[in-house]
């Protein structure tokens, strides 16, 4: 089941990747936004990143930059 990209917790019902909740707070709909020079592949660096912190994983493991 796909979830809000901020919080995590509620389903979006409607395509956008944010929750109604957190698409009406001034600001976080600008950090979504897709920013010049970012590509498929470095937007999933960044998901793979965010879930490692989320589970208090090192980020960045020995030998990996």
């Amino acid at each position: 089941m796909k979830t809000c990209l901020h919080c995590d917790l509620l389903p979006p019902d409607f395509p956008s990747p944010l929750c109604p909740n957190c698409k009406s707070v001034k600001g976080i709909p600008r950090l979504y936004l897709r920013r010049r020079g970012w590509n498929p592949a470095w937007e999933q660096r960044l998901l793979l990143l965010t879930f490692r912190a989320k589970q208090r994983l090192p980020l960045f493991p020995e030998g990996q930059p």
